[in-house]
């Protein structure tokens, strides 16, 4: 899976936390990490689709493991003495939540954790620096944090696979929903690419987008969704349409319930 694959490698790049420039760096990423920990509670909302009593135990899980990190990420806070600020636009917008089920698990599991996971070990882990007092005890939550986000990326992986065979032509708008999501990512970096030329670790963000891309490219492969070569840019366009039109479709679909009409076979009761 991709979560198992090795990361990006920053070699001794580290951030300065006594700079201020560098605090403020820090103090952003974690600010839209904490951002996506909070929205990432609301996959609650998904126990009301939870197309199996596999699925429901998964997200009441989910939602506890996700309430535990907001506090997780507070106290990162305290101990690196930052205060958080309000998500990024393009954070809010890729962390949309909707009420369709086979675009909820594609892009809020398999996709948008994946890449929050790729911060969370790649960067956070990597380069910020052994020498500050609370860094130790920062590291130990972003580990146990980002074991447990390999679980629900590993969760969207599966269900995204099973959304596929149930609908193919799923494929299509979910291909176009990730060259867009590429496409958008990388503006969240974009105020730091002036200062990046001589700096330990923004030096890095050209050659870490393009592994995270690449990660998540073939990420898409492995789902069964992403061409093995990428197609002209007609078929792209084409794509890109279909998954936006999707995306409006999400944000406007009413949720159904499903355990009600499945549980007694869910129980085993029947076959």
């Amino acid at each position: 899976m991709a979560t198992t694959e090795p990361g990006y490698d920053f070699g001794d790049a580290r951030f300065d936390l006594n700079d201020p420039s560098d605090r403020e760096i820090v103090g952003f990423v974690l600010s839209q990490a904490l951002f996506g920990e909070a929205t990432g509670v609301y996959c609650g909302k998904s126990l009301y689709q939870a197309r199996s009593l596999e699925a429901a135990r998964f997200y009441v899980r989910q939602a506890h493991q996700e309430l535990n990190h907001l506090e997780h990420f507070a106290a990162i806070f305290r101990l690196l003495e930052m205060t958080p600020e309000p998500g990024h636009w393009v954070i809010r917008l890729l962390s949309s939540h909707n009420n369709y089920y086979p675009l909820k698990v594609l892009m809020e599991h398999a996709i948008g954790e994946g890449m929050v996971l790729d911060i969370f070990k790649d960067v956070l882990q990597q380069c910020l620096p052994d020498d500050h007092p609370g860094v130790n005890k920062v590291k130990k939550r972003l580990r146990a944090i980002s074991r447990e986000e390999i679980e629900h990326v590993e969760w969207g992986e599966k269900e995204t696979k099973y959304m596929l065979t149930q609908k193919p032509w799923l494929k299509y708008p979910y291909y176009g929903l990730l060259e867009l999501q590429l496409m958008v990512a990388p503006l969240v970096l974009r105020p730091y690419q002036n200062r990046s030329k001589d700096h330990p670790v923004l030096s890095h963000l050209p050659k870490f987008v393009e592994h995270v891309n690449q990660r998540v490219w073939k990420q898409g492969q492995d789902m069964g969704f992403v061409p093995e070569q990428r197609p002209g840019l007609f078929k792209r366009v084409v794509c890109m349409a279909a998954g936006a039109a999707l995306f409006v479709r999400s944000q406007l679909a009413r949720a159904d319930s499903t355990l009600d009409k499945t549980y007694i076979r869910e129980l085993g009761f029947q076959r």
